[in-house]
């Protein structure tokens, strides 16, 4: 019977140790919800504030200083969008920042006129250049044809 009462304290502590376990987990979740409450509500603050701050809402010396890292970003922001169109064929609208095709005069999403938004394309040459031992176009780069293998000078 020792054995059996042994068999049955062991089960008793183990019951014990996996309800204080659950219990533990429980409590953490709920603080890692409350948490994540906290986290959502300051960011909704931060856009409250930021909202305010674009209608031109001045504040302290240190929020001013975030606000302006802040408009500084977003103007990197609006570079890298700009230069990502224009090496895809399109361009940005400078009012709702829209994809737009190259031939565009208006937005398509907002309306905004954009005739004077397109940047003048510089005329590209075109060399053509030929191997003068077979007549194969090669880059214009190359040392050595890749067709016949005479060197270029």
């Amino acid at each position: 019977m020792a054995f059996l009462d042994k068999l049955n304290k062991m089960a008793n502590v183990a019951t014990e140790k996996a309800s204080g376990a659950i219990e533990i987990g429980k409590l953490n979740l709920k603080i890692n919800t409350e948490e994540k409450k906290i986290e959502e509500s300051t960011a909704k603050i931060g856009e409250c504030l930021l909202t305010s701050l674009d209608a031109s809402q001045e504040y302290d010396e240190g929020i001013m200083q975030l606000y302006e890292e802040i408009k500084t970003s977003r103007a990197v922001i609006a570079s890298i969008k700009a230069e990502l169109a224009s090496l895809s064929g399109s361009f940005i609208c400078p009012s709702c920042s829209a994809k737009n095709p190259p031939e565009s005069k208006f937005c398509r999403e907002c309306g905004t006129k954009l005739e004077a938004e397109h940047p003048e394309e510089d005329p590209v040459e075109i060399v053509e250049v030929l191997c003068p031992n077979c007549g194969a176009t090669v880059g214009s780069e190359e040392k050595f044809c890749t067709q016949c293998g005479t060197k270029l000078d």
